[in-house]
């Protein structure tokens, strides 16, 4: 709960911290919205789809398509490395301002 409303922006950026948020917003988005996701960053479905069947831990293959994010939109800071700070914003502030598209972070229940 606390995530979804972080998400969205309802609890203050500075309670949570922003690559986390980022991430676990990534994470939701790829397993719900992921053509979303593809359009709005330029990535490519294969590649996306190859990472996320990769065998090691989830987090390390998600955070491998946040890295891949940062280098699309310039995220680099010296030694070539991904600014996790900035990519991660960059994702949080998308989503907020619906370039992601209109999505909903709220599962209803069917009856």
């Amino acid at each position: 709960m606390a995530l979804n409303l972080s998400f969205c922006g309802t609890i203050k950026d500075e309670i949570l911290p922003n690559i986390e948020v980022a991430y676990q917003l990534l994470k939701f988005l790829l397993e719900n919205y992921m053509e979303n996701v593809l359009e709005r960053y330029k990535l490519n479905k294969d590649y996306v789809q190859e990472i996320l069947s990769r065998p090691e831990p989830e987090n390390v293959n998600i955070y491998e398509i946040m890295q891949e994010i940062g280098r699309k939109r310039g995220c680099i800071v010296s030694g070539g490395n991904v600014d996790d700070s900035k990519t991660s914003k960059i994702i949080i502030d998308d989503f907020r301002s619906c370039k992601i598209g209109k999505i909903t972070v709220e599962k209803t229940e069917r009856m």
